[in-house]
């Protein structure tokens, strides 16, 4: 809209008239707009996608499209929109013209960038992801709890001077400083993902308006926006990589104006001191002395292996999911498992939460024990040394005989599974085993039985109750004990269970019982909750993302049937 808005103003005087078409607002308007024929067309890549792929393209096309422009066009090739503009650009003639600008150009997203370039020229304007030297850096060491008051003595000193823009680095922060904010008497605005897209026009236009000079924003407002008599950013919480610091920065000293921004940093924050520090020097600001000593700790951490460095904010390969790839992780796996001495990969390794309560954690598949599996039932420590030197002669020769017995029942399992043969070997073994336990005075149940034998070996041969050890096994727990009973009871209902499973592969089983909140547990039991297991991590995000959604929904209707009734009322 601010691109479109600047455009008209230069086409009018030319008899040009330009459409902007986005997501997030009406279709129809823009579509009536397009028919009516225009010159110029300002979009985002997936709207523009859906117009030309609505009524078989008779809405419009790009055969005579001569010049195409790039806005933020290393974000354009990062963030997912690479498929969409190499699809918008197959479309237009080859003989276009192609323009890209940025303030930031990795050159990782450089490469791909000029795959719709064609003996490309590129010009610098300043540095690449440099900030200008008409602002006033300054970053501050502050911990959580003493940003607050230091933000308000910065509003106490810049407030009357012109609009102020602060930045935070989540949807949720964003909302508790604009209410506390104007908790202190600060009139001010709130601009986030999570709004609609009319709410957040109307926050810009007013914040452009004059209308309050104070915004609260995450990093959707660190590219683009234009706002005439910014004075002074705030990094309230530190950009987790170097080209959003530049970006936010560049919101103030604009077009020749000059512009000032103040950082906050902690120490828990000392991940991102290196790129300040990279920032500060490429621009020629003088160096905190505790910034710098922050970073060379963090480089120190480093070496010594302690401390990881964060993502750039760009790129990534993702997993390739081919069976290279797989291979090498169940050899990891068993590596890892021989190392430390273990008898089962899945327990090697590991699980993948941390395993509280909602979290999604890696169980292992429960296996079957196989027919060679005899454990003894009665302490060793209470037996004298030549019982268990008995015992554990009967033991292996039991072993072996069962071995041997399963052996020759395999290839006649296929033919007749009903027949039993080698019988008489595993019962004499079973008896002879038995004998000698009595004499060293261990219970009977000490040496298998027969029939267990029997169905492992039926189990072993057929493939029954034996899961692959290396199929990966996800779960998560979520709690629904102090939900309204209707919550409760629709969310449990097989219909919505069945649905779940449906929708995301994964299954979900009700467990424990449902106890008024405030009462004492009994020992052993657990309060009412939903155990939600599926083959991937995915899978079993998504059926509690959707569970979840239910709860709520449902939650709001209780709410809404069981509050206060309304009624009209008229003023006399």
């Amino acid at each position: 809209m601010q691109i479109g808005k600047d455009v008209r103003r230069f086409a009018r005087p030319l008899n040009m008239t330009c459409a902007c078409v986005y997501g997030g607002s009406g279709v129809a308007n823009q579509i009536t707009e397009l028919k009516r024929g225009v010159e110029i067309v300002v979009c985002t890549p997936g709207r523009m996608i859906d117009i030309l792929v609505t009524s078989g393209g008779k809405i419009t096309n790009m055969r005579r499209v001569t010049y195409l422009v790039l806005d933020e066009a290393d974000r354009m090739f990062d963030m997912g929109f690479e498929p969409q503009i190499m699809r918008i650009t197959s479309n237009i003639r080859p003989d276009r013209q192609t323009v890209m600008f940025s303030a930031t150009f990795p050159r990782q997203v450089e490469v791909l960038a000029k795959r719709v370039l064609d003996n490309p020229v590129e010009i610098q304007v300043g540095g690449r992801s440099v900030v200008n030297k008409d602002i006033d850096q300054y970053v501050e060491i502050r911990p959580e709890e003493e940003r607050f008051l230091r933000m308000l003595e910065i509003l106490g000193e810049w407030y009357e001077k012109g609009k102020i823009l602060i930045f935070v680095s989540s949807q949720e922060q964003c909302d508790n400083l604009f209410r506390d904010l104007l908790k202190v008497g600060y009139p001010c605005l709130s601009l986030h993902g999570g709004k609609d897209q009319s709410d957040r026009e109307s926050t810009i236009n007013d914040f452009k308006q004059d209308v309050c000079n104070l915004l609260v924003a995450t990093s959707i407002a660190a590219r683009g926006l234009d706002v005439k008599e910014l004075v002074l950013v705030v990094n309230y919480d530190t950009p987790n990589h170097h080209e959003d610091y530049v970006h936010r920065v560049g919101r103030t000293g604009r077009a020749g104006n000059k512009g000032t921004a103040i950082t906050f940093i902690s120490q828990e924050d000392d991940k991102y001191a290196p790129d300040l520090v990279k920032a500060l020097k490429e621009s020629g600001v003088p160096i905190p002395a505790d910034l710098q000593a922050m970073a060379t700790v963090f480089g120190e951490k480093r070496k010594a292996g302690t401390a990881h460095a964060h993502g750039s904010g760009f790129g990534g390969t993702g997993f390739k999911f081919d069976t290279n790839e797989e291979e090498s992780r169940r050899q990891q796996r068993r590596l890892t498992a021989r190392e430390y001495g273990g008898g089962h990969e899945e327990e090697a390794a590991g699980s993948d939460g941390e395993g509280e309560d909602g979290a999604i954690t890696r169980a292992a598949p429960p296996g079957f024990r196989g027919a060679g599996d005899i454990t003894m039932a009665q302490p060793a420590a209470d037996l004298p040394p030549e019982a268990l030197a008995q015992i554990k002669a009967a033991q292996e020769k039991a072993k072996l005989l069962s071995q041997q017995a399963a052996a020759g029942m395999r290839p006649m399992m296929s033919m007749a599974p009903q027949m039993e043969p080698t019988s008489a070997v595993v019962a004499a073994a079973q008896a002879a085993a038995s004998q000698i336990a009595q004499k060293a005075g261990m219970p009977a149940s000490a040496i298998p039985n027969p029939g267990v034998q029997r169905a492992a070996m039926l189990a072993s041969s057929w493939g029954l109750g034996m899961e692959d050890p290396d199929k990966p096994h996800f779960e998560a727990r979520l709690d629904i004990n102090d939900f309204p009973q209707h919550s409760r009871w629709k969310v449990t209902h097989k219909d919505s269970m069945a649905a779940i499973n449906e929708l995301t592969g994964a299954a979900v089983t009700t467990k424990g019982r449902y106890y008024k909140p405030g009462i004492q547990l009994p020992e052993g039991e657990q309060r009412l909750f939903l155990l939600i297991e599926g083959p991937t991590e995915l899978s079993v995000k998504k059926a509690k993302d959707e569970i979840k959604r239910i709860l709520e929904e449902t939650t709001e209707r209780v709410f809404r049937r069981d509050g206060p009734s309304t009624g009209r009322y008229s003023i006399m």
